[in-house]
């Protein structure tokens, strides 16, 4: 059990990292206000920049240290960047301290799936990745909510929800075993990483350019409409990680009684949640669209990363995981950056100009879902989600 506690404690630090300011970017925006709307909202993606490139680095450096050590060194590096934005003086020192905590997060990102392939095997381990997934949306909802709340006393105090990771060290320290992998691994294959897993990045890619449309546009959002501060914003945006920690916490039994048409489900409800928001003027409708999007996240997210497990072997599984995580924080860093260009290009400048873009790339997705389950696309990779 202690094992199983320190093991998901990691993925309680994943999705906060970068969203659980999401609150404050209104009232930093009014601290800087020589800094562009696109520089504010690179608060919550440099992060994710920097995640990429550290976790494949993490992925390989397992190979030659003990994971113990590599999750010791990421945490330490993710506190210090965490809490060090709140002492920012800065547009560029604040974001300097958010790229150390993405080179943090990336350290320890392929390890809180990877570790769970190590140690467990089939149902067990098809229930702790919706376990993880659930918990990695816990720490969101916590972290939002407490941000909200000292955002809307300084927005400085928001980067106190960092020192989360301080429990996380001490569950590493004291209970994560040192003999990390229970059995021989079966023989190493040379190339395993086939093109199911590049189309498992692709999907997780594009799962999150809608995801972070959220949190990076929600407090603007809810600033412009008036319909509340800092702290509400916070409530509000939880709402998407609360809905999805429930869901992934029913991950196994929601797959086994969906089957092949889980992904499916998980598309068109995400659809229904984006349309929804495009279409919301007030909280209540906001939270109802949010609640929609939850479980569509709460659901796919979890199924990719079951995917990948299925799609390599034992030894390769921690660096296929850094691989399709730093698609998933690509993703989140390119979400901004790509929607202010569509919406450059189309001369829109609606607030919810995000939301709209989500709920149609979402559709579009859902669309070839559709022709690959009547058989009108063939993907080896679509059907390992499915099966």
């Amino acid at each position: 059990m202690k094992k199983k506690i320190t093991i998901l404690s990691i993925s309680i630090l994943l999705i906060m990292s970068g969203a659980a300011v999401a609150p404050a970017l209104g009232n930093i925006s009014d601290t800087f206000d020589n800094s562009t709307e696109l520089l504010i909202k690179m608060i919550l993606t440099m992060s994710s920049l920097m995640i990429i490139p550290s976790s494949i680095i993490s992925g390989k450096l397992v190979e030659k240290v003990k994971k113990r050590s590599v999750l010791i060194a990421g945490i330490s590096i993710y506190i210090i960047g965490g809490i060090g934005g709140g002492f920012a003086k800065s547009i560029y020192s604040l974001l300097m301290f958010r790229a150390l905590l993405g080179i943090g997060v990336g350290l320890m990102l392929p390890l809180s799936t990877g570790l769970i392939v190590d140690f467990f095997e089939g149902d067990e381990r098809n229930k702790m990745m919706g376990y993880a997934m659930a918990i990695n949306n816990l720490g969101a909802v916590i972290a939002t909510i407490l941000a909200g709340f000292l955002a809307s006393i300084n927005w400085r105090l928001s980067f106190g929800v960092y020192l989360i990771a301080l429990l996380t060290l001490f569950l590493i320290i004291f209970n994560l075993p040192k003999q990390e992998k229970h059995k021989i691994i079966e023989k190493h294959i040379k190339e395993p990483l086939n093109k199911d897993i590049y189309i498992l990045m692709l999907l997780i890619a594009i799962v999150n350019v809608v995801f972070y449309s959220v949190p990076t546009n929600m407090s603007m959002v809810i600033k412009t409409l008036k319909l509340g501060d800092a702290s509400i914003s916070g409530v509000i945006i939880s709402t998407l990680n609360l809905t999805s920690f429930i869901i992934g916490m029913f991950f196994h039994s929601i797959s086994k009684a969906l089957k092949r048409h889980t992904l499916i489900f998980s598309l068109a409800i995400m659809f229904v949640g984006y349309s929804s928001l495009t279409m919301s003027n007030s909280v209540l409708q906001i939270i109802l669209a949010l609640f929609f999007i939850g479980i569509g996240l709460g659901i796919i997210l979890p199924l990719i990363f079951t995917s990948t497990g299925k799609c390599v072997s034992g030894r390769d599984s921690t660096f296929a995981m850094a691989l399709v995580s730093s698609s998933m924080y690509f993703g989140q860093f390119l979400s901004p950056l790509l929607i202010n260009a569509v919406a450059s290009c189309l001369g829109n400048s609606s607030i919810k100009f995000p939301f709209l873009f989500s709920a149609v790339l979402i559709g579009i997705i859902l669309l070839i879902t559709g022709f690959k389950a009547r058989g009108q696309i063939e993907s080896p990779a679509l059907n390992k989600i499915n099966s």
